[in-house]
């Protein structure tokens, strides 16, 4: 392409505006249906085929040290079996299986490189308090796959607070109206995260005018309390909003097309 052409071709992309594209960020580790359980690395691998945009992540930390890819606190619920993950080491916790697929649990570091150069990551640290190396060791498995940059983080406070500046941080319509007023850089700081059934125009336009991306959040037990909620109906209104990054169960990926 020759140097004119190319210069029309980057004007033509600046005029397009800004990109208004829905990204989707598969919840619970990928895509969870009957034959994909949550935070595997076959719920992880379906999300990459489907072309999900950004996958979020649940990290807990076994007895011996080992970060690993699981929402609750125990294994009853996919796995069948009544102990914390806190209370078993790697390799007891390795030859569990899932209900759902046969599937066993794994590690963060496994499921990084799976990640790496094929979908970004969202992360939910579920550890809280004081967490001797538990944050460095996830920091060095993201900055090893290259994950680290376009990430962004959730859950405790104490990882928000040890990625703070290293990449994006969530934060809800009030958290961010605090570090405008306290005159932080909340452009690269911080992405504005809130449940769909809440989100509404005043916000996602206030994040807008401040280059704060905003995300919203579709999830089963959103509607669970809310039954007058629909998950299309949210999903249509934010998007008339110009919400284009939607943090969802798999089963309302439709509504998003």
């Amino acid at each position: 392409m020759t140097t004119v052409l190319l210069a029309a071709f980057l004007a033509c992309v600046a005029d397009a505006g800004p990109d208004t594209a829905v990204r989707l960020i598969a919840h619970r580790g990928g895509v969870v249906d009957a034959q994909h359980a949550e935070d595997t690395l076959a719920s992880l691998q379906e999300a990459i085929r489907q072309g999900y945009w950004m996958v979020e992540v649940d990290v807990r930390r076994s007895k011996d040290g080992e970060l690993v890819v699981q929402h609750d606190e125990n294994f009853k619920r996919i796995y069948g079996v009544n102990k914390k993950v806190g209370d078993l080491d790697w390799s007891e916790i390795l030859q569990l299986r899932s209900r759902i697929d046969g599937q066993p649990p794994c590690t963060f570091a496994q499921y990084a490189a799976q990640c790496r150069g094929k979908i970004r990551v969202m992360i939910d640290s579920k550890e809280r308090g004081p967490q001797d190396g538990f944050f460095e060791k996830m920091e060095e498995i993201l900055r090893a796959n290259d994950l680290l940059k376009d990430g962004l983080f959730i859950g405790s406070g104490e990882s928000k607070t040890h990625f703070k500046g290293k990449a994006r941080i969530a934060t809800d319509r009030k958290g961010l109206q605090r570090a405008v007023a306290a005159g932080e850089d909340v452009a690269s700081l911080y992405f504005l995260f809130e449940h769909g059934t809440t989100l509404d125009d005043d916000a996602v336009k206030h994040a807008q005018s401040i280059k704060v991306p905003v995300v919203a959040s579709v999830n089963d037990f959103h509607y669970i309390t809310k039954p007058n909620s629909k998950p299309q109906s949210d999903i249509e209104r934010l998007k008339r909003a110009g919400v284009t990054l939607f943090q969802i169960d798999s089963a309302y990926s439709e509504f998003c097309k």
